[in-house]
């Protein structure tokens, strides 16, 4: 009986005081040589009231981005199921999906690959859970187990260039004349 007052005992007091997993505070922006930082407030303040600080002003500048599109990004908001992506995120094609995504998110000055699946998962599973199973680029960044995020801004343009073209591809043959003929839907 003792012994299981001691236990108890000892799990409150690493419950209460033991340290909760800092939250993101900074994105750390490389492309090249160049690099530059931004606070995660800063982002959410200009989701909030759509005007950029001085510092993100320069930011966009120098990536050539454009306000109006960079406010829609950090809006855009994504259904995100518990079950079902915890579920993807542990499946072998989840697996792919966080390797190659380590690639552009990691933790700042971390290149390790299994740290970086981690953090990306837990930031997915957390976000989603406290935003009712949907999430934006802010919540999965606050929720981000690292105080530094570091995004590589080369990787993040090729792999935009590849879901661009694969997008393409979908939309030829979705709709593709010859899939019509198949169906019987052409009027040739």
């Amino acid at each position: 009986m003792n012994f299981n007052y001691k236990n108890i005992l000892l799990l409150l007091l690493i419950l209460f005081f033991n340290p909760k997993a800092k939250s993101a505070e900074k994105i750390f922006l490389y492309k090249g040589n160049f690099s530059r930082s931004i606070k995660i407030e800063e982002l959410n303040q200009f989701k909030i009231t759509k005007t950029p600080s001085n510092k993100l002003k320069n930011l966009i500048k120098i990536t050539n981005q454009n306000d109006k599109d960079l406010h829609k990004i950090l809006s855009y908001k994504i259904d995100v199921p518990l079950k079902a992506t915890s579920k993807i995120m542990n499946s072998k094609i989840g697996e792919v999906f966080l390797n190659r995504l380590s690639k552009i998110i990691y933790p700042n000055k971390i290149s390790n690959i299994s740290t970086s699946r981690k953090a990306i998962r837990s930031g997915i599973i957390l976000s989603s859970h406290k935003n009712n199973e949907s999430i934006n680029l802010i919540d999965f960044f606050k929720e981000y187990p690292n105080k530094n995020i570091a995004i590589d801004l080369n990787a993040l343009n090729k792999a935009l260039k590849k879901v661009e073209s694969l997008k393409e591809l979908i939309d030829f043959y979705s709709n593709s004349p010859f899939q019509k003929l198949k169906d019987g839907r052409s009027s040739t």
